[in-house]
């Protein structure tokens, strides 16, 4: 064939796939293949509706070509509705997300129906950076359909994927949708945006300190990854996840100068990772049981280079003891290669870092589980192990600590009543236990502050609030725990709140330190909490914003967490963008929380509240925003 005799043309390519299918498929292949089914039952009439013709599929993609760029992208807007709503439903099985890319460019027709070409390639390439439920498309597509539809988008600038480097914008389809992604940019196109005879003067010197500037990580961070089952057992995940959270606090204590961050979620990309936490080194690991054998494997990693610069692999019987003796063995390795890369100062180093152990191994696969028992049913199963696990052994603080935490836990987050009060009092006498047996323990003080503050012992709140603060560190978690019950507990009504901008003011006695708890303490867990990964543990700023009334704070705090089906964030997030008149988004989340809570009355609320001495600061002042959207009295 010439030249002459290929078929070219200018086509909208529409590509879309389904995020995550392998997994799906290994998971249930049948359920899979026929929510695919479904899933094409919504796409292929739409496609056709606009005029579309779907020139190739394979397995759960499709690629199909539009006549105009408005007529895809209405497409690709329908479909993700529509899978949405499919997805709401209560008898869809298998909830499958598409993501979705569109570009207009030039394409070959091979054969009688497929298309191939830079085109095809780069539409495949934006639905590859699309999100899960996402819409991505080229400059070429935004440019035609920007002013021909009332659909907003979020410029991402330039985009490299592959081989292919283009200019990406997505389609908001939630506001939630929006992110900022590194931009691949030229020298050419930087010197332009200087330009003119003047600019000459500056891009040498512009120049000179970019390629002399660059991003120093902070020699004392060390983010520590969640170390990987080799098994798919869930008691060995578990087992697996706890070394890597004890490796966490027992690094902390190792050295004032170390600033430890305990990842909960394995990350895709270390590299990512050590720039979005700053930190220069990585600890990421695996375990392996065989039998009653354990191999454990441990990389301490260059947040840099993403190297290694030090790997061991441990080979111990399975018991509580030799756990324990492992992690401190771990410890010291890691701690003798940061003193030689001059990380830490041998002066600084603590040497006694061994803390409480078990010779069970059963009870310490007990303290892992409650690790994670962050649900209403599993945190009555944590109780339930946990009090056969003081039985057991008695002498162990981590089991006395982690019980008295997750009745706190039963009473203050999984019930709307007063059921569960009367573990407060034990949770009181049991935090006592775990710290006369470790009193040092950072998690442990941090825990009695919280059980203190729903007790409302104010006073004794108050009087371990300061070791508490010390021996917190710099961990994001702990000290979210502890500046929010500084910010609200005590005597805590309007007169005790001030805006983040406003002046500090002297705290009178027995009164709510609500300044020191948000804006010092509270911004300080935010700031510490750099990728996001301590979450979960620190809603405070979020809150702090609600009661101070700079309800437009609080979006820039909640949403990049999507924590969709968690109360509390559909809350604050419908009440701030309520203050915003976005009455839509706003409604959408508090008719959440209606359904959460299977009632419109704000009684349930208000007792919410009440238990975290809100009810005199925050609830008054936010009931005529929740009865817009139908709540009653």
């Amino acid at each position: 064939m010439s030249f002459s005799d290929i078929d070219r043309k200018i086509a909208v390519i529409f590509a879309t796939d389904v995020f995550g299918y392998s997994k799906h498929m290994e998971k249930d292949e049948d359920a899979t293949l026929a929510s695919l089914n479904d899933c094409n039952k919504i796409i292929e009439p739409l496609i056709k509706k606009q005029k579309g013709r779907i020139f190739n599929t394979g397995g759960d993609s499709v690629f199909a070509e539009f006549p105009s760029a408005v007529a895809a992208v209405n497409t690709a807007v329908e479909f993700q509705k529509q899978i949405k709503a499919h997805n709401d439903q209560d008898t869809t099985e298998v909830k499958l997300e598409y993501r979705i890319g569109i570009n207009m460019g030039d394409v070959v027709k091979q054969g009688d129906s497929n298309l191939m070409g830079d085109g095809v390639n780069v539409a495949a390439r934006l639905e590859a950076l699309a999100q899960p439920g996402g819409i991505t498309i080229s400059k070429n597509v935004y440019d035609l359909v920007a002013n021909k539809t009332k659909y907003e988008f979020n410029d991402l600038g330039i985009q490299k994927v592959k081989q292919n480097q283009f200019h990406a914008y997505d389609l908001l389809l939630d506001p939630s949708q929006k992110r900022k992604l590194k931009t691949q940019s030229s020298n050419t196109k930087i010197i332009a945006l200087i330009g003119g005879a003047i600019a000459a003067v500056f891009v040498g010197l512009f120049f000179s300190g970019v390629l002399e500037t660059e991003t120093k990580l902070d020699s004392s961070k060390i983010v520590i990854l969640p170390f990987k089952s080799l098994s798919e057992t869930k008691k060995e995940k578990l087992l697996a996840l706890g070394i890597s959270q004890d490796l966490g606090s027992k690094l902390t204590k190792s050295s004032k100068s170390l600033n430890i961050l305990n990842l909960k979620q394995s990350p895709k990309d270390l590299k990512q990772v050590s720039k979005s936490t700053n930190a220069s080194y990585l600890v990421d690991g695996n375990i392996m049981q065989i039998d009653n054998m354990l191999r454990v494997k441990v990389d301490l990693i260059d947040g840099k280079s993403i190297s290694n610069i030090w790997s061991e692999t441990y080979d111990r019987d399975l018991t509580g003891k030799n756990i324990f003796k492992l992690q401190d063995e771990i410890i010291k390795q890691i701690i003798n290669e940061l003193v030689g890369a001059g990380a830490v100062l041998s002066k600084d180093i603590n040497q006694k870092i061994a803390t409480s152990s078990t010779d069970d191994i059963s009870i310490y696969e007990c303290i892992n589980f409650a690790r994670g028992a962050v649900t209403p049913s599993l945190n009555p199963k944590a109780i339930e192990c946990l009090e056969k696990s003081i039985s057991k052994d008695p002498n162990y603080a981590d089991a006395w600590i982690w019980l008295a935490d997750r009745k706190r836990a039963q009473y203050s987050s999984f019930s709307m009543t007063d059921e569960f009060k009367y573990m407060l009092e034990d949770a009181s006498k049991e935090i006592d236990q775990g710290l006369i047996l470790d009193p040092e323990h950072a998690f442990g003080y941090s825990a009695k502050l919280q059980i203190e503050f729903y007790n409302n012992n104010w006073q004794e709140m108050f009087n371990v609030s300061e070791k508490a603060y010390t021996l917190a560190g710099d961990r994001p978690h702990l000290l979210g725990k502890i500046g929010y019950s500084l910010a609200y507990g005590g005597i805590c009504e309007k007169e005790d709140i001030f805006k983040s901008t406003e002046k500090f003011k002297t705290v009178k006695k027995n009164r709510c330190q609500f300044q020191r708890g948000c804006w010092k303490i509270g911004k300080k867990a935010y700031e510490l909490d750099t990728g996001n990964y301590a979450t979960w543990d620190n809603y405070l700023l979020a809150q702090c914003y609600q009661t101070s009334e700079e309800r437009e704070k609080v979006i820039d705090v909640l949403e990049p967490l999507q924590h969709k089906k968690f109360v509390w964030w559909n809350l604050h997030l419908g009440l701030a963008y309520d203050s915003l008149e976005k009455f839509d988004i706003a409604k959408r989340h508090l008719d959440f929380v209606k359904i959460f809570l299977k009632d419109k009355h704000l009684s349930k609320i208000k007792f919410a509240l009440r238990k975290q001495n809100q009810h005199l600061n925050t609830y008054p002042y936010i009931t005529d925003i929740l009865k817009k959207y139908g709540f009653e009295d």
